[in-house]
């Protein structure tokens, strides 16, 4: 008896994620944000209002100090983030969003938002859920959604 192939898991989630981020660059376009791409959403979710460190954005994002690094370098040329010295440590730069940033913060999360609408009304509120919680096992080691 035949087994019927299966798409792995690992090309299902690249897809699912490939999905999520042209949908999340689309709504930037529309938005205004030409220059944004989905990578960026790691920067402005992992920075403090007050500012940040770069070693501690890259270590929110799971990344690498100098994939971040690159991410930071991006965005301040395109007036998203404004590094100054860190009165703490003459050695260390912060990093802080600009008006710009902010702006483009908030627009990220309403899209987000409506990204959630959208598989909600396609999966249920419960089917959403149960995959938060599957996907937040799989990254997590842990069911916190």
């Amino acid at each position: 008896m035949a087994t019927e192939p299966r798409t792995p898991l690992g090309v299902l989630l690249s897809a699912a994620e490939r999905a999520l981020a042209a949908d999340l660059e689309e709504g930037l376009r529309s938005a205004g944000y030409h220059d944004l791409r989905a990578a960026h959403a790691q920067v402005f979710a992992a920075i403090d209002a007050q500012g940040s460190r770069l070693t501690d954005l890259a270590g929110r994002a799971g990344m690498t100090k100098q994939a971040m690094g690159e991410l930071v370098r991006y965005l301040e040329q395109h007036d998203y983030l404004h590094v100054e010295p860190d009165s703490r440590d003459r050695r260390a730069k912060l990093i802080r969003p600009t008006a710009r940033g902010w702006s483009a913060h908030q627009a990220s999360i309403a899209l987000l938002v409506e990204t959630d609408r959208r598989l909600s009304e396609r999966l249920g509120d419960q089917g959403l859920r149960d995959l938060r919680s599957h996907l937040a096992r799989i990254g997590h080691g842990d069911s916190t959604p």
